[in-house]
């Protein structure tokens, strides 16, 4: 079993991750709160995802590396003083409808530096470890204060539609 991660939301409904779009008709109210941290880049919320003719806020979005891997880096670099008690879903990636998943890839700012692939076309194995643009983006950020966005650069699994997660066990990080 090949997992990918999702962090556990702090007010889950059910037993199924939905994209966010979805959530503004089902459950206005958290809509409205997982919104808030889109604010300062709305613009993201506008993003194509070709191959699966949607937004970005119509897909799930999934790590493809153990989220420890993140956090460890992070305290290693001095950006965070310990790893946080997050929860994840691990999720097999066989769960994924091959038709509907795709990798999206960002190597730097600006969407002139991505690239999607059908999921079908990627070796999930060879994007388990942290690439060197995000390494380069936590250390640019060392000794500012300022705190990192978790997963820039880091390759994303995208899924459009739902995805159950009632048969996907929780870790927690250490």
């Amino acid at each position: 079993m090949q997992p990918l991660y999702h962090a556990v939301p702090e007010q889950m409904n059910g037993n199924k991750l939905i994209p966010l779009n979805q959530m503004r008709f089902s459950n206005p109210t958290l809509h409205a709160e997982y919104l808030r941290k889109y604010k300062g880049r709305q613009e993201v919320l506008q993003r194509t995802i070709p191959l699966l003719d949607c937004l970005w806020n119509d897909v799930v979005q999934f790590l493809p590396l153990h989220p420890e891997k993140v956090f460890g880096l992070q305290i290693q670099l001095g950006l965070i003083p310990k790893i946080p008690a997050y929860q994840f879903f691990e999720i097999d990636l066989a769960a994924l409808n091959p038709d509907k998943t795709v990798v999206y890839f960002k190597t730097a700012a600006g969407e002139e530096n991505t690239e999607i692939k059908w999921l079908r076309d990627v070796d999930i194995t060879t994007i388990q470890e942290i690439p060197k643009a995000t390494l380069n983006y936590y250390q640019s950020l060392v000794d500012t204060g300022e705190l990192p966005f978790n997963y820039q650069f880091i390759p994303h699994v995208l899924h459009k539609g739902n995805v159950d997660i009632s048969n996907s066990p929780v870790v927690t990080l250490k």
